[in-house]
């Protein structure tokens, strides 16, 4: 079979590579890299200690999302309560704690604050209005070289 070539927008011919024939091109593919996480925390103190608090951020088109998910105790403390599920079947039962999200477009400048659950085993939280979820897992590093976990973007479940 020859060798191929097409000519470049400064005039010289170049050969045109096969990706079956050339193995090396497909070992050096561009790099994936995060462009969401999210940071688990504990509260130290206040009236919420022990409780679990998360950071979390997304890279979108329109700007950098920030979400920041905190315990809610309602009126009278009745959000304290947690929220139990049972399964279809009868036999998977789920506990949520409430929690209130406060999303936050840095490039717009605005606040959405909704109402989510966190699944307590292995805390999930779910924002159904907008189709997302923040998770723990995932991990890998972002275009700038830093070294991220957690994963903040679409529900895939839903």
């Amino acid at each position: 079979m020859a060798q191929q070539y097409y000519k470049g927008s400064d005039g010289n011919f170049y050969p045109i590579q096969n990706q079956n024939n050339n193995s090396s091109q497909q070992n050096s593919q561009k790099p994936i890299y995060k462009r969401s996480g999210a940071v688990y925390s504990r509260i130290r103190n206040g009236n919420f200690e022990g409780d679990t608090i998360v950071n979390a951020w997304r890279a979108t088109r329109m700007g950098l999302m920030q979400a920041t998910v905190t315990p809610y105790s309602g009126q009278g403390g009745k959000g304290r309560e947690i929220v139990n599920s049972s399964g279809k079947s009868g036999n998977q039962d789920k506990e949520y704690q409430k929690m209130i999200c406060t999303i936050k477009n840095t490039t717009v400048g605005t606040n959405q604050t909704y109402h989510v659950l966190m699944n307590l085993k292995t805390q999930v939280i779910v924002i159904q209005e907008l189709g997302l979820c923040i998770t723990p897992n995932g991990s890998g590093v972002t275009r700038k070289g830093k070294r991220v976990t957690g994963y903040f973007g679409k529900n895939f479940k839903s």
